[in-house]
């Protein structure tokens, strides 16, 4: 894993140690003036920062604007409810202005909570950006077919497994990721019926790459993670359908056809 994905884990890892101690489960003492101090105030504020300003960039990146009242999706909306009190914080600390609700040295609860789970968000994100983007972690494995018409089951902890189809029929396959990732690439393999794909993901991530003959219906439950659709419909109405039903716990899923 590269030096993002190590950023990654400590990422995670500190914001969940310090949702346990807040939440009684441990009890670690230098955990609980983690969030008293300049140091602590600062690393929040451009942390919040750098993500609100990344979500912006990214929405007006996109280019369309899928509600005539909006300039900018919610992702975008989110980025400016980052941004705007990161900077009025800033300024608070700074002597700029002042307003009483953001003078202090300490962070309340709700920044707190806020701070941990932009973290937690940044972490999954560099360690599925790190697995997908550095092809030299991936190891390739070979297809587990196994009875025609059956899917196919793939599970994976703590690394980065890939499985590339050459023509297989493929009927459905079963993901699970536990502290790594699964690439899966569907480009070339032969779907002519609809079919189902069932992922599950903790700590981890998936990349999958469709054939543009193919449609893609996601549906997703997910608790800080998604499901990234980068997929452009097929010309075909009645195109093959893949159905992407995806749990993820502090995951990611990542589907593409380009």
């Amino acid at each position: 894993m590269k030096a993002k994905g190590i950023i990654g884990i400590i990422f995670v890892v500190a914001s969940l140690l310090k949702l346990a101690a807040m939440w009684g489960i441990v009890h670690l003492s230098f955990l609980e003036s983690a969030t008293e101090g300049p140091a602590a105030i600062y690393f929040a504020i451009f942390l919040l920062i750098f993500v609100g300003l990344s979500l912006i960039i990214n929405d007006l990146r996109d280019g369309k604007i899928k509600n005539k009242y909006l300039f900018m999706k919610i992702k975008g909306i989110i980025g400016i409810l980052l941004v705007v009190p990161s900077l009025l914080k800033l300024g608070t600390t700074w002597g700029l202005f002042r307003i009483n609700w953001l003078e202090g040295n300490s962070m309340n609860t709700l920044e707190i909570y806020v701070v941990l789970f932009v973290m937690l968000y940044v972490g999954i994100w560099l360690i599925v950006d790190g697995f997908r983007n550095n092809h030299d972690q991936w190891l390739q494995r070979p297809l587990p077919i196994g009875e025609e018409g059956k899917r196919i089951s793939c599970s994976v902890s703590f690394g980065g497994d890939e499985y590339v189809y050459h023509g297989e029929s493929f009927h459905g396959a079963h993901l699970m990721t536990k502290c790594g990732g699964i690439r899966m690439d569907l480009r070339n393999a032969t779907i002519t019926e609809d079919e189902e794909i069932d992922i599950s993901t903790f700590m981890g991530g998936v990349e999958l790459l469709v054939p543009t003959t193919v449609n893609i219906v996601v549906k997703s439950r997910s608790f800080i993670g998604g499901v990234g659709n980068e997929t452009i419909k097929s010309a075909n109405p009645d195109a093959p359908c893949l159905h992407i039903i995806a749990s993820n716990l502090i995951g990611g899923v990542s589907v593409r056809n380009k």
